[in-house]
């Protein structure tokens, strides 16, 4: 029964990693893109944040009107992004449910900009994502409860979750 729970949380821990993951992905390709769209190249990945895009799009039809400035602005802007993105994939990494949850839900905002643009595949990989995302979420809240069971069981302290980690 024992190699059972280690297998089963074993389990557990590997798709709450993959699922919180998900989110540096997210992050590294959007960044990617708007750094390869600033390079002058007119290419980007599908996994890409629409926040990100939209950002760069203004930036290069104000960049006529109003100099290179803004292209440095939208940079700005973007890895600000990004790096909240990247940050819910950290906070989510240590177990904060709330912040994982919360970053699913900007995801799926922010997705919302590819039924905008009518991006069919990107709303499929999208959706991939968030699934991918929801299923490490859901890992997360059995594996917390999964401990909390074994804590009471042995009367040991179970590894200590992040503080409002039960969501």
């Amino acid at each position: 029964m024992i190699d059972d729970d280690y297998g089963q949380r074993a389990a557990l821990a590997q798709t709450y990693k993959n699922g919180a993951n998900w989110f540096y992905w997210i992050a590294a390709l959007s960044l990617i893109s708007s750094l390869i769209g600033f390079a002058g190249i007119n290419w980007q990945f599908v996994l890409s944040l629409g926040t990100t895009q939209i950002i760069d799009g203004l930036a290069f039809g104000l960049a006529e009107a109003l100099g290179e400035a803004t292209k440095v602005i939208a940079l700005v802007l973007d890895i600000f992004v990004v790096g909240i993105c990247a940050g819910f994939g950290y906070l989510a990494g240590r177990r904060y449910l709330w912040a994982f949850g919360l970053g699913m839900v900007l995801f799926l905002l922010d997705s919302l900009t590819l039924i905008w643009a009518t991006d069919v595949f990107g709303i499929i990989i999208h959706a991939y994502a968030l699934f991918s995302m929801f299923r490490g979420f859901q890992a997360g809240r059995e594996l917390i409860a999964l401990e909390r069971v074994a804590a009471e069981q042995t009367g040991v302290p179970a590894e200590a979750p992040a503080p409002a980690a039960t969501v």
